[in-house]
């Protein structure tokens, strides 16, 4: 009995994983469109590493999970951490594929858009820049980004353009 109720809860997770990864990539792809479809005025460069470490550990638990599953025999719960891998690692791959950029319509930061109604305030630190703010006015962890790398021959034209939508907020 317990086998079964353990093997339903992982059949459950991974349709939830599953979900949840159609939904998060779809809106990853929605921000990869936009950046397409934009003028890029200068292009921002994110500087984590920690998407590929990630990555690299969801790799070694694939092979694990199906080692464990050739000699176990236990078919529900790993293909459903099997099917939990593989979403979690389609999201990682898609979300270090999005670029970030400085755009005609707004600002495009790690896995969001901020359009020029929306943005509030920015800090820049020698060639890096982060972006918050909401649209009250209000420094939120929610609104605040990672550090994001620019071409330091961009500055000038970096700080212009945000200071002239900072101010029209």
């Amino acid at each position: 009995m317990i086998e079964i109720i353990t093997d339903v809860v992982f059949v459950l997770l991974a349709a939830v994983t599953l979900l949840w990864s159609v939904y998060v990539i779809r809106k990853l792809i929605a921000l990869n469109r936009r950046f397409s479809a934009a003028i890029v005025l200068i292009p921002l460069y994110k500087r984590s590493k920690w998407p590929v470490f990630a990555l690299t550990v969801l790799g070694i638990c694939l092979v694990t999970d199906i080692v464990v599953m050739a000699v176990a025999g236990h078919y529900a719960p790993c293909i459903s951490i099997l099917i939990i891998i593989a979403c979690l690692g389609a999201v990682l791959i898609i979300m270090m594929r999005t670029q970030c950029a400085v755009l005609d319509s707004g600002v495009i930061v790690p896995f969001r858009f901020i359009d020029w109604a929306h943005f509030c305030e920015y800090e820049i630190d020698g060639s890096t820049i982060f972006f918050c703010g909401d649209k009250n006015g209000f420094d939120t962890v929610n609104s605040a980004t990672t550090k994001l790398n620019f071409d330091e021959a961009n500055k000038d034209k970096l700080v212009y353009i945000l200071d002239k939508y900072k101010h029209s907020v």
